[in-house]
């Protein structure tokens, strides 16, 4: 694997309020509530972890794979609070040619509303385009998840005609990203 695969070379993100970051076992708590309440969850495909123990390979497994090239996994957190963890998003599921990726996304309860993964998305797509040369970047979400939908369309992204075979309650929304 050539350095320049190698994710983990790569600083934290930061935006006026946020920092993404490379999960650590201090985050545990979190992820593993992220992953197992039924309320964020509710429009997810996924088998919920079932310990803290499993967290703690899911985290593993993050930092192996943003070693490898294969996804990164970022937690986020407030410049205030920089070890709390209170959501997580992701650029994985790459293309061949490595120009398009899938972004994924937690977000605690407690902060919705507060346009937090708003700008973590548009930290997320800047990197994306600028750092790893991405043309396109597509999110799959349940058509029922209005939140989800309506971060998607306020941050540009577009319904296309992709089918999700795994999940057919799925739409796929991409955007294009430009080069400047």
């Amino acid at each position: 694997m050539s350095a320049s695969n190698d994710f983990s070379i790569y600083d934290d993100l930061e935006t006026d309020r946020l920092i993404l970051r490379p999960p650590n076992l201090g985050d545990i708590e979190t992820i593993f509530f992220l992953r197992t309440d039924t309320s964020l969850n509710k429009y997810i495909k996924r088998n919920p972890p079932s310990s803290h123990k499993e967290i703690e390979m899911f985290i593993h497994d993050r930092l192996k794979d943003r070693k490898d090239g294969k996804s990164i996994y970022w937690v986020i957190s407030t410049k205030q609070d920089p070890e709390r963890c209170i959501g997580a998003i992701s650029l994985w599921q790459f293309s061949e040619d490595r120009k398009m990726a899938e972004v994924g996304y937690d977000l605690h309860p407690d902060r919705h509303g507060q346009s937090i993964m708003s700008e973590a998305i548009k930290a997320v797509l800047w990197f994306g385009k600028n750092v790893l040369n991405f043309d396109r970047v597509e999110a799959f979400t349940h058509k029922e998840n209005i939140a989800s939908l309506h971060l998607l369309k306020s941050n540009h992204f577009v319904l296309t005609d992709i089918k999700d075979p795994g999940v057919p309650t799925n739409v796929v929304y991409a955007i294009q990203l430009t080069r400047s």
